[in-house]
């Protein structure tokens, strides 16, 4: 390194307990209830058997009606009773609990979980009520607890998503009958039907190294510029790029729509960077990669990035327009990536990516990044559910159809450190392969994050890596080919 030159250190995704906490804020806004809400139905309520173990021996202040409505000296069988109220609040009355006693009650889906406290009436009952996210579809599982005394229940809401339905308020319409994209994104290296890369580091040699691993050469290499250090490294990103002068495939960059710390979506929405930005397509096409991917602002529905949508995406999307345009100005070969991050969407409003959606006139590939995380998908049923979710692959692809565009997929991987990891989990890269085949006529790149670096996703397959199995199973697909 150069004196004065940027500081070489592989991206780090920044994945943090605050995603999580934010999905956490959104299912578990509790409002306890003090009375009941008239107008109640039960919706597909499927309760467990209580799961009951009798106090020791209770006083007799302390004995609760049975479930018979009768005095006892055997305290009543605890019970929980879980409704749906108005699509998204669910209930949950118990009984035959100790009377005037705190009580915990746990709720969990397969992403979510919570917990509240409070007391019984002097019956030994009570009723609360949560808000689950808008659009939400799968089992809430609910466990109230009073020492030993123990009630459990499961309530099926919504129903998961069997195929993607485009509606307005949820994605953008196609701006007209689409026609398929024109551009070429069969994999002339690799042999692909589409682009096969890979992000192992920000240096030429580990990305030639994963190629011969996996028995095919890949044909992009996914780079990241240095973001904290003002607007020169992001426009004349001579590191990475110039590491790569002899480097066969394409690249592809991701690019944060300001220096941290510098700029903001509103003044960017004036095109107060555009110049920048043009310096930076002038950069591309002097160092003789002017036919780059740039996935613009990656990421912006997780709240994680600096550069995140705000919960009104208007001046995120002009930001975005005016990134794009300025690009092209100066360099007319330059691909521009709209790449989301999968499962969840705290902004903007409405719980997904699509109102951020900048327009087809300034988007050539339509993008995802998922990880076998938030939740993980350890089968089949998991896997498809999140795949067709607004948040998901299987969805994207079929915008991807419908608007005319690419598919990309610049990031993914399975995880083994990091929140909510789905391990050494080799059935999610067969299923990220069965999707990418099934998708081939609007599959533009793919590229796996190979990281190794603690507390980050631990995705790394290469000989072997953090995941030997699912290293495995990826060098058996991608060797064997389509």
């Amino acid at each position: 390194m150069s004196a004065g030159g940027p500081i070489r250190r592989p991206y780090r995704r920044r994945r943090s307990r605050r995603r999580a906490l934010a999905a956490l804020a959104s299912l578990f806004a509790v409002a306890l209830l003090a009375v009941l809400v008239p107008g109640v139905t039960a919706a597909s309520a499927a309760t467990t058997p209580a799961e009951t173990t009798p106090a020791a021996t209770p006083s007799a202040a302390a004995t609760p009606l049975d479930q018979g409505g009768q005095s006892s000296a055997v305290p009543g069988v605890p019970a929980l009773a879980i409704v749906l109220f108005d699509t998204d609040i669910v209930l949950v009355g118990g009984r035959g609990f100790l009377p005037s006693q705190d009580v915990k009650i746990d709720a969990v889906t397969d992403q979510l979980g919570g917990s509240a406290t409070m007391k019984t009436g002097g019956e030994g009952r009570f009723l609360l009520g949560f808000q689950v996210p808008a659009g939400f579809a799968g089992n809430v599982s609910v466990t109230a607890s009073q020492g030993e005394r123990k009630a459990t229940g499961q309530l099926a809401v919504g129903e998961p998503v069997p195929a993607p339905t485009v509606t307005p308020s949820t994605a953008p319409a196609p701006q007209a009958p689409a026609d398929t994209s024109k551009l070429d994104t069969a994999g002339k290296l690799s042999g692909l039907p589409w682009m096969s890369g890979v992000h192992p580091a920000n240096e030429m040699q580990p990305y030639l190294d994963f190629g011969s691993w996996r028995g095919r050469q890949v044909d992009l290499a996914h780079v990241f510029t240095v973001r904290e250090q003002g607007w020169d490294p992001i426009v004349e990103p001579s590191w990475p790029v110039n590491d790569f002068a002899n480097f066969p495939g394409k690249l592809v960059i991701s690019q944060p729509l300001y220096p941290e710390g510098v700029g903001n979506n509103a003044e960017c929405a004036t095109g107060a960077y555009n110049d920048q930005w043009k310096r930076f397509g002038t950069f591309l096409v002097n160092h003789n990669r002017g036919d780059s991917i740039v996935r613009i602002g990656w990421e912006f529905n997780g709240d994680f990035m600096y550069w995140h949508v705000d919960a009104d995406p208007t001046n995120w999307v002009k930001c975005f327009q005016n990134v794009a345009t300025a690009i092209r100005s100066t360099d007319p070969n330059i691909k521009i990536d709209w790449t989301f991050n999968a499962h969840n969407s705290p902004v903007p409003n409405g719980g997904t990516p699509w109102p951020a959606y900048p327009g087809d006139e300034y988007v050539d590939y339509i993008g995802i990044d998922p990880y076998d995380m938030f939740p993980p998908s350890p089968d089949e049923a998991t896997f498809d559910r999140q795949c067709n979710d607004p948040n998901g692959l299987c969805y994207a692809a079929k915008m991807a159809r419908d608007h005319g565009k690419k598919l990309s997929v610049g990031e993914w991987g399975v995880t083994s450190c990091s929140g909510n990891p789905g391990g050494d989990n080799p059935l999610y890269i067969k299923k990220m392969w069965e999707t990418f085949v099934a998708n081939k006529d609007v599959m533009g790149y793919e590229s796996y994050y190979d990281d190794p670096m603690p507390g980050n996703v631990c995705s790394t397959i290469l000989n072997g890596g953090q995941n030997p199995n699912s290293a495995a199973e990826y060098k058996k697909l991608w060797d064997g080919g389509v």
